[in-house]
């Protein structure tokens, strides 16, 4: 498939996707379908169809504006508006969902009606409301039925009235102020807006489909003002007892509840599930829009009702003894799950409003949720999946799914619920609540167990824990065989440490790591880094659990850098390294290497980015345990112990000198060499810190072989590892001796590769490294013919100043080896380096230097210049060729022209310049945007090349001499003296014989009829002819000059307006508008005015880009088409004004 079909497809495409949007929002849109070929009769009666029907909408518009403007002047009109500006904006809506582009008279028109319509709804809103307002009540709910301003968003950009869209939202939030200005002005009122069929159900769906936060609240207040709270907390208790009740009439013979029975039942209890679902969300939207509407649902009951729905599952089981037999086979649990969700979703929303919290907290715990909360948080998690059938995995997963969400609400809303409230912290401790969200820490899913730890944070659990781990500690110190206090440490340690880990917390203190270090858990934690030296060494074993633990709780508190010093003036540095030390990599059993993986992992986080700190770990004697952990067997460890020093020496010359100095580099080397994708990564990454800014370690890297290892990830599977080694081979490259032998290893093309990547880093360090590379002589050719150039040019295209940049300074690096410029030039590098815009100066310059290198090689090597003319040459129809023409018209620049003269006319660079400016037949045109392109190109080109020659030609000899005048001033048009009389249109001129002599014969008579001209076209004749001016600014009056000039062959009054009109088009310049420039190129080509055809070519080949945003490329290329005679009449007679040099063109045709 073609582009052009592509762009069918994808516009057939949206127009279905529009025409499926309207019809779900109840809109019915016109066929847009394209007639079938052959039909053009058809297709006619189509068009005039769709303007008729464009036309009636008018009408139908304008008489809806006039109802609008009558309802304006009645008394209290809010209502009446507001369902007339809704009918009226949905059948505009209506209408531009179907019309075909309009005129543009009849557009504006439509777009006037609905920003009138949007005028008069704010002035309408602002009026009061009454009892005639209920006559409309059908109205309004049809607006509320359907969905139809959502099609808008679907549709906005597909037709020209996208302002109606953009207010289109507006109209359900002004619907929705009006109903509930209805409802509350009295209760008859409010009974008749409840009664009409379908109004409460279009509010509701509103309320779930509508973006615009106004316009939800205004939902949400009419849903308050008409009660339908109390329906729906009804609703939920009663769809409960609905549940119940199908429950109950389960038989308890398993045959007779099989076949239909059963469906029926599942069918029932699903949909009332799913519409006790939807009644909680309705619930949480009015919740949250208003801290006074939770006000009014907790008056009317909704804290009891929600609570009433949590333990559905439960009261599923207990009203049956035979429900959990057929439950697996019935599949509710998920649904019932989500109703639950929803209801503690619900709870927290109105817990959430700062405003009477403390009322609502009451209320909610009075009906008895704290309980409630804590059974489904103690609800055993979900059972795998694996092993089952397709459709039970099914219902496995989303159960899960379900139960995940319903823990984390559940959490949320007990969080929320027990702010700032130390009566109901202790209620939940009283129902085990602690443990149950300790538990819930360990669950897999993130949510969950960000949730569990927000609640405990809010119930104040990390300050007892770390009350509670200094209790123990001191009760281990004087005791190390206490086994309870040892597993109560251990797990109050562990708890804290995921009570560290980042998120925000339910209460207002922060961040979960601030609020963990403020309760003193820092100074309670480091010194069980020391603990088995504090109880004696014959407890070793027994307390490693509690030093890993404690590693892993100041590894998530250093990952904060605030933490960092506070942490280090605590102690932590020197008992962190102890524990390094003594757990080296000979060591066996899980729980050794499992300390020193935490220990690395904690160092790493205090070092971060904190240079005192990676100094105090250098002196603390950090470096040698972890350089002696590299060559553990434990893989975590070895990634925790080389993240670890790669983080040491970052920036820090003193670290990078003892890591190699206790023979870290073999060892890393050999990681680099690994499979592990995680070892490798950070094997390279510490290499690359200790050779960065380092020429002596980067030496004693590179003697030790790390060269192949790291070429070869280049072509690893991890992103990661190819950066870095990317990097880092950029880094050897600045080694002489070893840029070469890169190349011949094999690191040029994996590079090249990585330039594709979509990565932006990855590409942005391949760049980096070839760049590099590049200023070697022979890397340049070797990276040119591995078909580097391209990947590199088109990154400058993107929009990433540091990739432009590493991009630019390879290809500056390609251009220095005279052997690439004929393949730099021949893929057009020359055009794309001038056509860029670059972010970064240095990118700008590095540009600039690239062009001048390349202008250099042209000019120094003869070769260079021989060979691009046999390749223009070879194939001149080719798109090299044309390439080339162009390059070489911005790259040659003798002193004498000779060289310019030898490519473009004797070498035929002219021809193929020109050939770009004429219409080429459709099998031989590129796509649009590069058509144009190389159009453009071509005129810059020439535009260019005609400055280049115009300055190497030598001026005019003499000015032609002016036209002598023939009498003075003062006898022009003077009927005294005068001799002859010329009539105008309008208008008699008087004159004299004499000055007329030489022209023909119709000048002659004593009375000339000269009607065929204006007045002030003859009054410049005659003006010209009696003191030979003319006005240059009145180029029409000069253009119907010349014509008179050619009708009468007055050769010199032509001469002058040609030079006047060639003189205005050179002095306009930019300004000229594109339309003139054409209409007086034609003008003159029909006269036969040579140079005024000649400087309007000349001016479209400067002002292209003008040209062609006016004209379009086809319009620009009919005329460029008509231009090439002239301005290659006009460069070979540049070109043969030049002055001949025997010594430039021997050294172009040595033999």
């Amino acid at each position: 498939m073609d582009s052009a079909e592509k762009q069918r497809g994808a516009s057939a495409g949206g127009d279905a996707r529009r025409k499926r949007k309207a019809n779900a929002a109840g809109i019915q849109t016109t066929n847009q379908e394209s007639p079938a070929p052959g039909s053009a009769e058809r297709a006619a009666a189509k068009q005039s169809e769709q303007s008729t029907s464009a036309s009636e909408h008018r009408k139908r518009f304008g008489a809806m504006m006039s109802e609008l403007e009558d309802i304006m002047k009645q008394p209290n009109p809010h209502v009446a508006a507001v369902a007339q500006v809704a009918e009226l904006v949905q059948a505009m809506l209506v209408f531009s969902l179907g019309a075909h582009p309009l005129p543009k008279e009849i557009e504006d028109e439509v777009v006037a009606f609905a920003e009138r319509a949007r005028e008069i709804l704010g002035k309408a809103a602002k009026t009061e409301v009454s009892s005639d307002g209920l006559s409309h009540l059908t109205r309004l709910t049809h607006a509320l039925q359907h969905s139809w301003w959502l099609a808008a968003d679907e549709t906005r950009g597909a037709h020209a009235l996208t302002r109606i869209h953009e207010w289109v939202p507006e109209i359900p939030r002004r619907v929705a102020d009006a109903l509930a200005r209805l409802a509350l002005r009295d209760d008859a009122a409010k009974r008749a807006v409840c009664a009409e069929p379908g109004l409460v159900e279009g509010l509701r769906r509103t309320m779930d489909q509508l973006g615009d936060s106004k316009g939800r609240r205004a939902v949400a207040n009419a849903l308050i003002a008409l009660d339908v709270h109390e329906q729906v907390l009804t609703h939920v208790a009663g769809s409960v007892e609905k549940i119940l009740d199908e429950i109950r009439r389960i038989p308890e013979h398993a045959k007779a509840f099989e076949g239909t029975r059963r469906a029926e039942f599942r069918r029932a209890v699903d949909e009332t599930l799913a519409a006790l679902k939807r009644d909680a969300r309705t619930l949480v939207d009015i919740s949250k829009q208003d801290p006074d509407h939770v006000g009014t649902l907790v008056l009317a009951g909704a804290a009891e009702t929600l609570v009433y729905v949590l333990g559905l599952p439960e009261k599923m089981s207990g009203v049956s003894r035979v429900f959990d037999e057929f439950k697996p086979v019935l599949g509710h649990a998920a649904g019932a799950c989500a109703a639950e969700k929803e209801a503690c979703h619900a709870l927290t929303v109105m817990l959430s409003h700062a405003e009477d919290r403390a009322t609502h907290q009451t209320a909610v715990a009075d009906a008895g949720a704290i309980p409630a909360l804590v059974r489904i948080m103690n609800r055993p998690p979900p059972p795998a999946s694996s092993g089952l059938g397709s459709e039970a995995r099914r219902a496995a997963e989303a159960y899960a799914a379900a139960s995940h969400d319903l823990a984390r609400r559940a959490a949320d809303a007990l969080a929320k619920l027990v702010q700032d409230r130390d009566e109901y912290k202790t209620k939940v401790r009283d129902e085990d609540g602690v443990s149950t969200l300790r538990t819930l820490l360990d669950r897999r899913d993130p949510k969950v167990q960000r949730a569990a730890a927000a609640a405990l944070l809010v119930m104040g659990e990390h300050e007892r824990l770390v009350k509670e781990i200094e209790r123990n500690t001191e009760t281990l110190v004087a005791r190390p065989d206490a086994d309870r206090a040892r597993d109560a440490l251990k797990a109050a340690v562990r708890t804290l440490a995921e009570l560290a880990k980042e998120g925000a917390t339910a209460n207002a203190e922060g961040d979960m790591v601030d609020a963990v270090v403020r309760s003193g858990a820092v100074e309670a934690i480091v010194p069980l880094l020391s603990l088995s030296q504090r109880v004696g060494e014959e407890f070793d074993v027994s307390f490693g659990d509690i030093e890993k633990e404690a590693s892993y709780a100041i590894s998530l508190m250093a990952s904060r850098d605030v933490n960092q010093n506070r942490i280090a003036k605590a102690g932590a540095l020197p008992g962190l390294v102890a524990l390094l030390q003594r757990y080296p990599p000979q060591t066996t059993g899980s729980v050794p290497t499992s300390v020193a993986r935490r220990a690395a992992d904690a160092v790493t986080n205090l070092a971060h980015e904190n240079n005192n700190i990676k100094n105090q770990v250098r002196v603390e004697g950090g470096i040698p345990p972890l350089v002696s952990l590299l060559e553990t067997k434990d893989p975590k460890v070895k990634r925790a112990a080389a993240s670890a020093l790669r983080t040491l020496a970052f920036k820090n010359d003193d670290n990078k000198n003892q890591i190699v100095e206790c023979g870290a580099l073999p060892m890393l080397i050999f990681m680099v060499k690994s499979e592990d994708q995680l070892i490798h990564y950070e094997a390279v990454g510490v290499i690359g810190n200790l050779v960065h800014s380092s020429t002596h370690i980067k030496r004693r890297v590179l003697d030790e072989g790390a060269l192949q290892p790291v070429i070869g990830l280049l072509s690893s599977a991890c992103p990661e590892s190819q950066r870095e080694a990317a990097l880092l081979l950029g880094q050897f490259a600045t080694t002489d001796s070893f840029k070469v032998k890169m190349v011949q290893r094999g690191a040029v093309r994996p590079l090249i590769q990585m330039l594709g990547n979509s990565d932006e880093q990855l590409r942005e360090m391949a760049a980096f490294a070839l760049g590099r590379l590049a200023q070697d002589a022979d890397n340049q050719v070797g990276i040119l013919h591995a078909a580097g150039l391209r990947p590199l040019l088109d990154l400058l295209d993107c929009d990433k100043g540091n990739l432009q940049h590493n991009a630019a300074f390879a290809l500056y690096g390609l251009a220095d080896n005279e052997d690439n410029v004929p393949d730099i030039v021949r893929e057009g590098t020359v055009q794309r380096l001038m056509g860029r815009e670059l972010i970064v100066q240095a990118s700008k310059d590095c540009v600039k230097k690239t062009l001048d290198r390349l202008k250099g090689k042209v000019a120094s090597s003869a070769r260079v210049l021989r060979y691009l003319i046999y390749l223009m040459t070879t194939d001149p129809d080719a798109p090299d060729a044309a390439r080339i023409a162009v390059a070489l018209a911005h790259l040659v620049d003798d002193a004498h022209g000779e060289e310019l003269r030898e490519v473009f006319i004797k070498k035929l660079g002219l021809p193929i310049l020109l050939r770009a400016l004429m219409p080429g037949t459709p099998a031989k045109q590129p796509r649009p945007e590069a058509y144009e392109q190389r159009l453009a190109e071509a005129c810059h080109a020439l535009h260019v090349l005609l400055q280049k020659v115009a300055l190497k030609v030598p001026p005019e000899e003499a000015p032609l001499p002016p036209t002598p005048e023939a009498y003075l001033e003062q006898h022009f048009n003077n009927p005294e003296v005068s001799d002859i009389t010329f009539l105008t249109h309008s208008e008699e001129f008087h004159a004299h014989k004499i000055a007329f002599a030489r022209c023909p014969p119709e000048f002659h008579d004593d009375v000339v009829d000269f009607s065929h001209l204006p007045p002030e076209t003859f009054r410049a004749l005659m003006r010209f002819t009696y003191v030979s001016e003319l006005d240059a600014e009145r180029t029409d009056v000069v253009s119907d000059l010349m014509r008179v000039a050619v009708m009468y062959n007055m050769h010199e009054l032509k001469r002058r307006c040609e030079v006047a009109l060639a003189e205005h088009v050179k002095s306009r310049g930019a300004e000229l508008d594109p339309a003139e420039v054409v209409e007086r190129f034609n003008l003159a080509e029909s006269l036969d005015a040579a140079s005024v055809s000649r400087a309007c070519a000349l001016h479209a080949m400067e002002h292209h880009a003008a040209m062609i945003a006016a004209l379009g490329v086809p319009g620009f290329m009919a005329v460029t088409g008509k231009m090439v005679p002239r301005i290659d009449e006009h460069a070979r007679a540049a070109f043969h004004r030049l002055p001949s040099n025997a010594e430039a063109r021997n050294r172009l045709n040595p033999n």
